[in-house]
């Protein structure tokens, strides 16, 4: 499946933005958890190679970890980390670029502001 860009300009920069959130996922490095594993292999697959997948039974999967494990403290790496895949669940990743929201949980994780919002 390739993307003229121009054709789909808004569905274009989701993937760019969700390529960028992926390798920082790969040099971050996935928790040692089941659900963090599947999930993010999945989430590669569907952004990378556009496989099909569930996205909302994927993101209630992952609200779930998150409610019930401490999810709101992103202090603990896993939990950003958790989030991080949570913001790859996301179709329309436009609002969460413009927030910044998966930046800050980088600057959460000790990644410097400038490496955080560089662009690759």
């Amino acid at each position: 499946m390739s993307m003229c860009s121009g054709e789909f300009p808004i569905l274009n920069e989701n993937y760019k933005y969700a390529a960028h959130m992926v390798s920082w996922v790969e040099k971050l490095g996935v928790p040692e958890i089941p659900l963090a594993k599947s999930a993010f292999s999945q989430l590669k697959g569907y952004w990378i190679e556009h496989k099909n997948l569930n996205l909302e039974q994927l993101k209630e999967d992952l609200w779930s970890w998150v409610d019930s494990n401490d999810g709101y403290n992103i202090s603990v790496p896993e939990v950003a980390k958790m989030r991080i895949i949570l913001c790859l669940a996301y179709e329309d990743n436009r609002e969460l670029e413009d927030v910044g929201y998966f930046e800050d949980l980088l600057v959460n994780l000790g990644i410097s502001h400038e490496d955080a919002y560089k662009r690759t």
